[in-house]
């Protein structure tokens, strides 16, 4: 049986190398470099920009990231939160795998991220829950008018991907494409579920359910500037929408026996292209 002399003696240097990690932690850590990596890794690995105002610690392996902003080449913000808290897996970094679990209020919801990175193993995870739609500025950005709630998961090993997300009581307002104004339209709910495998990404299946207007669609598309569409669209549309757009309708000719309209869309993402 340990004495007590030794028993406070061991206690007291598990309490000195505690305070002393503690020190070199919060003091002496080179957190700056750790920012400055994660920044250029970023930079050099995609095509976009990571800026990250500091790094602050909250225990051994949790962290909390400052204003971190997630941009493309030319600026264009694609992410922003005030705070990013991030969780290594120490288990995961004894066996030479990077495990990070990162989590932030953002857009009046909250995201999650997973990732993984070893020799064997290249992983990525998101979860979204309640994003609201209307305060995310790149869509600002882009002229469209549109809200809702979006929620869902979707997760990445290697260069295969599977995900699914819902949207909640979707609306746009002054829409145009290609030039042509769009009704203003309110969905319901509508929801999106698809694979990835490189560059192609496979819709197995997007509805979008409204009083006025119902949307099915299929297909695949090469996620490029000039990436191919290949796509089969389904609309539905109620007594009073029918009426007004009587013109679009009457180049429609496929209809089936539910009453949905047929065409496909395909060219490119840059030029779509419809086959009525």
């Amino acid at each position: 049986m340990i004495d007590r002399p030794t028993l406070i003696r061991r206690l007291s240097f598990s309490l000195y190398f505690v305070i002393a990690f503690m020190t070199f932690l919060v003091i002496l850590f080179p957190f700056e470099r750790v920012k400055t990596k994660l920044e250029s890794e970023i930079r050099s690995r995609t095509p976009l920009e990571l800026n990250i105002a500091r790094i602050s610690p909250r225990f051994l392996n949790r962290f909390v990231l400052a204003d971190v902003v997630l941009s493309d080449r030319t600026g264009r913000v694609l992410f922003e939160s005030p705070a990013v808290r991030a969780h290594v897996s120490l288990f995961g970094f004894l066996r030479g795998l990077l495990s990070v679990d990162f989590k932030a209020k953002a857009y009046s919801g909250e995201l999650s991220v997973r990732t993984e990175q070893g020799l064997k193993r290249q992983f990525f995870a998101v979860d979204a829950e309640s994003l609201d739609l209307a305060s995310y500025a790149l869509l600002k950005n882009l002229g469209l008018k549109l809200s809702g709630r979006l929620g869902g998961a979707f997760e990445m090993s290697g260069d295969a991907g599977k995900g699914r997300f819902l949207i909640k009581n979707l609306a746009s307002r002054e829409l145009k494409i290609k030039g042509f104004p769009v009704p203003d339209l309110d969905f319901e709910q509508g929801w999106i579920e698809g694979d990835v495998k490189g560059d192609r990404f496979t819709i197995k299946k997007l509805e979008l359910d409204g009083k006025e207007l119902k949307v099915r669609v299929s297909g695949d598309l090469v996620m490029r500037e000039r990436g191919t569409l290949n796509l089969a669209v389904k609309l539905k549309l109620s007594e009073r929408l029918a009426k007004e757009q009587a013109g679009l309708l009457s180049l429609l000719k496929n209809r089936d026996p539910e009453g949905f309209y047929l065409f496909s869309l395909g060219g490119t993402l840059a030029e779509p292209m419809p086959r009525l």
